[in-house]
């Protein structure tokens, strides 16, 4: 038996007339075209420009980077270094360095243009965690400990 369809229009003569179906409209592009007219719709993110100044001329952004290296010796092996130099970040956070501040690479040491730089491992457990900070001025104050 065949499908049955939907009947078309008569003609004024009799005979049927066929006309194409209206596309249906799909509730998940009417809901999000509600989004959009009320504002919720997606979000547009912008990068600020890096060069951007205050009125005084000085740079307006600030630049922090934070990486778990997971060892700083495995790091520096796997071009990390040269990541930072190319990132040329202002603040530099380090996690798992597993090195104590008394065994840090000569390369970190010699890291320009962070040149404060702050250490923090436990005495007591060898090349077991540690975070370390960089920066390119100098903080206000440093604590250490919890």
């Amino acid at each position: 038996m065949p499908k049955r369809g939907k009947k078309g229009a008569v003609a004024e003569d009799g005979d049927e007339l066929r006309t194409e179906p209206e596309a249906k409209k799909s509730k998940t592009a009417a809901k999000k075209n509600d989004k959009e007219a009320a504002g919720e719709g997606p979000a547009l993110y912008e990068d600020p420009p890096d060069q951007k100044t205050s009125p005084s001329g000085k740079p307006a952004t600030l630049k922090i980077c934070s990486w778990n290296v997971d060892g700083l010796r495995a790091w520096i092996k796997k071009k990390g270094l040269d990541w930072v130099k190319e990132e040329a970040p202002d603040i530099l956070c380090l996690q798992e360095t597993k090195c104590s501040e008394n065994k840090l690479p000569a390369e970190l040491q010699e890291l320009p243009g962070l040149s404060h730089q702050y250490w923090s491992a436990p005495s007591d457990k060898e090349g077991y965690s540690g975070v370390g900070l960089l920066s390119r001025q100098c903080p206000l104050k440093v604590s250490y400990g919890i």
